[in-house]
């Protein structure tokens, strides 16, 4: 079953440049599958979804199929801790992309469920694409879950602007994933397990707030969060850890274009303002911290739109915190 899943896996086993003296960076501590990696000693896995047609069936920008390429740009740079040893950082490539998103985001849940078993102690890190795969990603852990003996509750923390529960026709778009979720039967995400941080009134239709709420959806809007970054990181990690003694497995997935468009640019549908950077940092650091299954999610990376590598860069950083599990 592994091995027939993990076709839908197209591997990089480029390896990354080593660092020279005593400047270890992450790129210095990866492994390709073909590596034939240590479960005992990988501790985070890295898995890009090369796939953007979401975002255009939503009528968002395209070019966040870019996106996990442009982010292992930027990863692999930063600094390697003492912790982070050689080899405990599997890249386990991108999945090969179906020609309908809904297959897609199938595909994805069987990877994952497949490499959390595999890899029962590592953190996963998923890299779009559209924020429509977060649908296959909860998927992947929702079904590992429930093939294990304790809590096969998933709880999901979204950092984004909308909420993401339109309906679709056909084939799901960009907007689609809570709703999905929270209807199908797959996964059958309950309201209360999903919180929404940084909800934007003026990114959302009534009529989608109205649904939202009446399924019992956890939103945190924009005005409503503290403008001293210190008392709003409290509350957002304080919120994370209680999802984490009620559920068996957390997600947090975050969209980039909940950050201003002055801090990342380069997203599918850019907006103003946004969420300030360091409560998201800190989430991901006691995210990365919980001795539970985990996930993170970065989606609407668009490369494309761009400047200086800012939006990639803060992507790396976020996802560097929650492997590190450091501020």
């Amino acid at each position: 079953m592994a091995k027939t899943t993990l076709r839908y896996i197209r591997s990089d086993t480029t390896r990354r440049p080593e660092a020279k003296g005593d400047d270890p960076r992450m790129g210095s501590r990866m492994v390709s599958l073909d590596g034939d990696p240590d479960p005992t000693r990988v501790g985070a896995v890295l898995l890009g979804v090369v796939c953007d047609r979401g975002v255009g069936l939503k009528g968002g920008r395209m070019g966040s199929v870019e996106g996990p390429s442009q982010f292992r740009d930027q990863f692999w740079r930063l600094s390697a801790t003492a912790a982070v040893e050689r080899g405990s950082l599997l890249d386990a490539g991108d999945l090969v992309s179906a020609e309908r998103t809904n297959e897609t985001h199938a595909r994805l849940g069987e990877v994952l469920d497949v490499l959390h078993d595999r890899f029962p102690q590592a953190r996963m890190v998923v890299v779009g694409g559209g924020h429509d795969h977060a649908y296959g990603e909860v998927l992947g852990l929702s079904r590992w879950l429930k093939n294990t003996d304790g809590n096969n509750r998933v709880g999901v923390l979204c950092i984004d602007s909308q909420v993401h529960v339109q309906r679709h026709e056909g084939e799901a778009h960009a907007g689609t994933a809570w709703r999905r979720l929270l209807l199908e039967p797959a996964a059958r995400l309950d309201g209360e397990s999903l919180t929404v941080w940084g909800v934007q009134r003026a990114a959302n239709a009534e009529t989608l707030l109205s649904f939202a709420a009446a399924q019992g959806i956890n939103m945190v809007h924009l005005h409503e969060i503290s403008d001293d970054v210190a008392v709003a990181s409290d509350r957002l990690v304080t919120r994370l850890q209680q999802m984490g003694a009620t559920h068996g497995g957390l997600s947090m997935s975050v969209d980039m274009g909940a950050f201003a468009q002055h801090l990342a640019p380069g997203v599918g549908e850019p907006l103003p303002v946004g969420v300030p950077i360091r409560p998201v940092l800190a989430a991901a650091a006691a995210l990365g911290r919980l001795q539970q299954p985990t996930q993170l999610g970065i989606y609407e990376l668009n490369p494309r739109y761009d400047r200086d590598g800012a939006t990639a860069r803060l992507a790396a950083r976020i996802a560097w915190s929650y492997v590190t599990g450091l501020l």
